[in-house]
């Protein structure tokens, strides 16, 4: 009976420590919200797409194209990624992705008289952008991992990962109803046989100036806020095998 008292004691300070460091650990908040915000804005891209190719661009093949392109895009950076993220780092590899998905998605706001095929040739490098984003950000788990081991002494990847799918998926829920009242703000008729100028320019805000300013808000983040860059990655790695080996 002793022993188990002991025991029960340790798994409560063990939780203690756990939630402490959580709450402590700086790169792991910002990247949650970061991914968060990213994950909404990226299904909100593909509801907005669907309006904005069936309606605005009268169009609505072309969005089979867009969707060819983006996992092209995406097979396309694989290979980048590792040597990109040996020499600059995650951080820095993620944050440009995002700035150059954020300038294209801006440039497309100013640029209204695109037409379809246009449209999706400049959009084909914002593609890249944020599909290097995504590429990049699972890696992010490993050090914030790292550094939660740092903060306490406990190695818990099951824990830490499990709140970044928890965050995913709370991503995705909120996102499933943000696309359609998006769309219902801008005025959208269903089953009309046109939607009006003052609609349609909102759907060509919703799939072009909205990504911009999301995007950007999510390369601000990793920029300034997110503490492990390269050099600092390198460090933390370093002391925890340090310390282990100390052990």
């Amino acid at each position: 009976m002793f022993v188990i008292l002991l025991e029960t004691n340790k798994e409560k300070v063990n939780f203690g420590q756990t939630v402490k460091g959580l709450t402590k650990n700086k790169p792991l908040m910002v990247f949650l919200v970061a991914a968060l915000a990213f994950m909404i804005v990226f299904m909100l891209i593909g509801t907005v797409n669907v309006y904005l190719f069936k309606d605005y661009f009268t169009n609505a093949k072309a969005l089979s194209m867009v969707g060819l392109l983006q996992a092209v895009a995406v097979f396309v950076a694989m290979p980048f990624i590792q040597p990109l993220v040996k020499r600059f780092g995650k951080k820095e590899v993620a944050s440009g992705g995002l700035l150059i998905a954020t300038l294209v998605y801006a440039i497309l706001y100013f640029l209204p008289n695109l037409t379809a095929t246009q449209f999706i040739g400049v959009l084909t490098v914002a593609m890249f952008g944020y599909g290097t984003f995504n590429l990049v950000v699972w890696a992010f788990v490993t050090d914030v991992i790292d550094y939660h081991e740092y903060l306490t002494g406990l190695r818990e990847d099951g824990t830490v990962y499990s709140i970044y799918s928890m965050a995913r998926k709370i991503g995705q829920a909120v996102a499933g109803g943000v696309g359609g009242a998006a769309i219902a703000a801008v005025g959208y008729t269903a089953g009309a046989e046109a939607q009006t100028a003052e609609t349609l320019q909102g759907i060509h805000t919703l799939g072009t100036l909205v990504p911009a300013i999301v995007l950007g808000v999510v390369f601000l983040m990793i920029v300034f806020l997110y503490p492990l860059n390269k050099k600092r990655t390198e460090q933390l790695t370093a002391d925890l095998a340090a310390r282990r080996f100390k052990k």
